[in-house]
């Protein structure tokens, strides 16, 4: 039997989805063949090609161009894909909408990967057709057991599967530096989407707040451009917009700084973990699941709140700062165990071969 599998991507801009998507073409390399399907993204393109994925380009702007083309796509394809019972995976919530219109035309159902928490807004237009995207699916893995919960208590009925995201081990690592003095200049990264609920914009008002750091932001999205006109006027904030020197990067700041309202799973925290980087994070479900009960609680702060935010700052300079950085170094040690054991990528490379193999009818090699 084959042992293809097709992932459905509709991406916007690079986020973590599309960093995920390199990551499982690296992490089923030699053993899965991956075509994924989306709209021309050159950086997700070149990343796929590193691994020996394949891609086939919608050639498609604007959302409603993009569906247009994949359904032609799908009617195209669909006697071959359900001759070989070709397992297909939408991939995050804009894919999850088509698992219907798949299921119709191929004869079977796809399975979903979330990336994403659902809103409590039960009635809300979205949360209504995603339910239905769900009822169509034949299972939803979730990248963490906060989203998988979620899934379990709204849907009962739909099979989920929790499977973390994987860090990579090779990732570079260092200690903690120890710093000398309360008055030293902290070297902040914030990296992700650069849109609205990612708190963005918290984290520059709040380091505007503060003296003596500099705060570096990574990523792209709908908030570049302003970005960027606030750090031509900001001496002290850098913006660095999408690099493909994350990992070689990171080890060069102190502290990794994450506001964000929601997550499922945060590379970003945990590559900055694994770094060797003090987090300041948000008090988050995702962030707790991440680091665990015994991370300091003086370095998370509510959502939203600037004054706890800046609080937390000030604990992590503290921790950097005093009896060498013992304190740092010891927090960001624990973390880094416990993520190197909870998110191996052994583990999920043979969580998710055992379950697209399953699903396609074949063994995992």
């Amino acid at each position: 039997m084959s042992k293809e599998i097709y992932i459905l991507s509709t991406p916007r801009i690079f986020g973590g989805s599309e960093i995920f998507q390199i990551k499982l073409a690296a992490l089923l390399q030699h053993h899965l063949h991956l075509t994924i399907v989306s709209p021309p993204l050159p950086p997700l393109q070149n990343g796929l090609a590193d691994w020996g994925a394949q891609f086939v380009e919608l050639p498609a702007h604007g959302r409603i161009a993009l569906r247009w083309a994949f359904l032609h796509w799908l009617w195209q394809q669909r006697r071959v894909l359900r001759a070989d019972n070709t397992q297909i995976v939408l991939n995050g919530r804009g894919a999850a909408y088509w698992a219907p219109l798949v299921r119709l035309l191929v004869g079977y159902a796809p399975t979903i990967i979330s990336h994403t928490e659902l809103s409590l807004k039960y009635w809300d237009l979205k949360e209504r057709l995603y339910g239905v995207a769900v009822r169509n699916a034949r299972r939803v893995i979730a990248v963490s057991e906060t989203v998988a919960a979620q899934h379990r208590h709204r849907w009962p009925k739909t099979a989920v599967l929790a499977i973390p995201n994987w860090i990579d081990s090779a990732i570079t690592t260092r200690t903690p530096h120890p710093q000398s003095g309360l008055a030293i200049s902290l070297n902040l990264a914030v990296v992700g989407r650069l849109a609205p609920g990612k708190g963005i914009e918290d984290a520059v008002i709040a380091c505007g707040g503060l003296q003596d750091l500099e705060l570096h932001i990574y990523g792209d999205g709908p908030l570049h451009d302003d970005l960027g006109k606030m750090a031509h006027q900001m001496s002290w904030l850098h913006l660095h917009g999408h690099v493909d020197d994350l990992a070689q990067r990171l080890p060069t700041h102190a502290i990794l700084l994450s506001c964000s309202h929601s997550e499922s799973f945060s590379y970003s925290v945990a590559e900055g973990i694994q770094a060797g980087l003090l987090c300041v994070i948000s008090d988050i479900p995702a962030h707790r699941e991440l680091l665990g009960q015994d991370y300091p609680e003086s370095l998370l702060f509510p959502v939203g709140n600037l004054q706890a935010l800046q609080n937390s700052l000030r604990a992590a300079r503290e921790m950097l700062t005093r009896d060498n950085g013992t304190a740092a170094s010891e927090a960001v040690n624990r973390a880094r165990a416990r993520i190197r054991i909870r998110n191996a990528p052994d583990s999920a490379r043979i969580s998710y071969l055992t379950v697209l193999a399953a699903e396609s009818n074949f063994s995992p090699v």
